[in-house]
């Protein structure tokens, strides 16, 4: 680390989970934080109502399945799983969903601000290109200013597990939203042999479901949205510009 970005660190703190996330490149974290918090004004919308007992949150958590995994891998990465609970698509409400994966990865930026960076791993077993139309027409634009550059934890990879023969034509759909960078991340498997799924996340920090050793998606979904409840009052005095009324 540059003598100057030592000498920014102590001046203020709170950069450090930026530069961090950023592999100690204070240019890029500048641009991380520059983008996290034009975000929070350019789409208020996505950081208000921070509050999972809402109605609206619920029938999200009855549609998609959120769950962070209690280990962390090796390299000291933070594991998120999601899953589809249904191929309807009347509940994808998608400034719903996207309002819960943002409180997902804020409550890991809050309490983990020198984990390595996160690993997604996205079931699509029960995704039908509906979904994809629904998130290209329906996410507001600007809130990928803040996934692209914005969010401060590192991504490593996006693991696209269980994938039926329409999700190449779904990714193909959204490619307009998605950077190549970003799209190089993305991994994909189809059927259900998760070995090569092992070589990147352990099975010590899967669900069972997937042959891991952790308990079971459901059981983890329920402790996730357990801690997104317990958050109300940490994301309404830590973050800023959100809202959890």
């Amino acid at each position: 680390m540059s003598t100057l970005c030592y000498i920014r660190l102590n001046e203020d703190p709170d950069l450090v989970k930026f530069v961090h996330s950023c592999e100690y490149d204070l240019e890029k974290a500048k641009k991380c934080a520059k983008d996290f918090y034009w975000s929070r004004d350019a789409v208020p919308e996505l950081f208000s109502g921070w509050d999972a007992t809402l109605p609206h949150f619920q029938s999200v958590f009855d549609t998609v399945t959120y769950a962070i995994m209690p280990r962390r891998t090796p390299d000291n990465f933070r594991v998120i799983f999601n899953s589809l609970k249904t191929s309807d698509t009347t509940n994808y409400v998608i400034v719903d969903i996207t309002k819960v994966t943002l409180m997902v990865v804020e409550s890991i930026f809050l309490t983990e601000p020198t984990v390595s960076g996160i690993v997604i791993i996205q079931d699509l077993e029960k995704a039908t290109f509906s979904h994809f139309v629904k998130y290209v027409w329906s996410l507001p634009r600007k809130i990928q200013v803040y996934f692209e550059d914005g969010v401060p934890l590192k991504r490593e990879k996006v693991h696209l597990i269980n994938c039926p023969g329409i999700v190449d034509k779904g990714l193909k759909f959204m490619g307009r939203m998605i950077r190549k960078e970003d799209r190089d991340r993305m991994q994909s498997y189809s059927g259900d042999d998760y070995s090569e799924l092992y070589k990147f996340v352990p099975k010590d920090c899967l669900p069972s479901d997937v042959g891991g050793n952790l308990p079971p998606l459901e059981e983890l979904h329920e402790l996730t949205v357990q801690r997104l409840i317990d958050f109300k009052e940490v994301f309404q005095k830590h973050s800023p510009g959100v809202k959890t009324e």
